[in-house]
């Protein structure tokens, strides 16, 4: 047996449905509504408290404050403190007269273009030497007046060092001034680096042979005459 429900109940039932969704729909939209202000009311409350921090416990420039001797700090006026604190815009003070800089020296005097040589002091072979020069030195040095990859050695004996013109000479060459007398040659053809450091001579020296540096002087002084 089927029961049939009048339409008049139907409707009412219907209508009461309707009734509740819009009820549970105006309910969400209230919590939602609340919500959302206590989320506003958060960021507004944080951001009240960021900005009175940073307000309270902002950095300030120290500023030096002077203290007695009873160890309490000592009250400044303001203005003094600034102008204390401002960068100084006068220009420095001039140096006094004893820190002024000094005079440059005064060049020293050039040495004469040569120097007389005690014949005494020549004591070896000419011929002899012209013999060790062929073999020890003409790969460097020529003695017809025109420097090669060391300068001419015509006229050696007796010259002021580092002086033949158009000849580049080291740093520790030129620094070796004075003349080259039979002592100082036989200095420098001994051991070249160690009486002349830093020169660019490649010849390593005669060491222990003194006949050759004697005779090879002896040459080179029979140019100079």
């Amino acid at each position: 047996m089927i029961l049939e429900i009048p339409a008049a109940k139907r409707v009412d039932a219907r209508n009461g449905q309707i009734e509740n969704a819009n009820r549970g729909g105006a309910m969400l939209k209230t919590h939602m509504m609340k919500l959302g202000a206590a989320l506003f009311g958060v960021v507004l409350f944080y951001g009240f408290i960021s900005m009175t921090s940073a307000a309270l416990f902002a950095t300030r420039p120290a500023t030096a404050v002077p203290v007695g001797e009873d160890g309490r700090a000592i009250a400044m006026d303001p203005n003094v403190v600034l102008a204390e604190a401002a960068p100084a815009a006068s220009a420095a003070p001039a140096p006094a007269a004893d820190d002024a800089a000094p005079a440059a020296e005064e060049p020293a005097e050039a040495l004469a273009p040569r120097t007389e040589i005690d014949p005494a002091t020549i004591v070896g072979d000419a011929t002899a030497g012209e013999a060790v020069f062929q073999k020890n030195c003409k790969t460097c040095h020529k003695v017809d007046g025109k420097n090669a990859v060391g300068p001419h050695l015509d006229g050696v004996v007796g010259r002021a060092t580092a002086t033949v013109e158009g000849f580049k000479y080291s740093k520790g060459m030129q620094a070796h001034t004075g003349y080259w007398t039979a002592e100082r040659m036989t200095a420098y053809l001994t051991d070249p680096k160690a009486e002349v450091p830093k020169n660019k001579m490649a010849f390593a020296g005669f060491k222990d042979d003194t006949t050759s540096i004697e005779n090879v002087i002896a040459y080179l002084y029979s140019l100079s005459k």
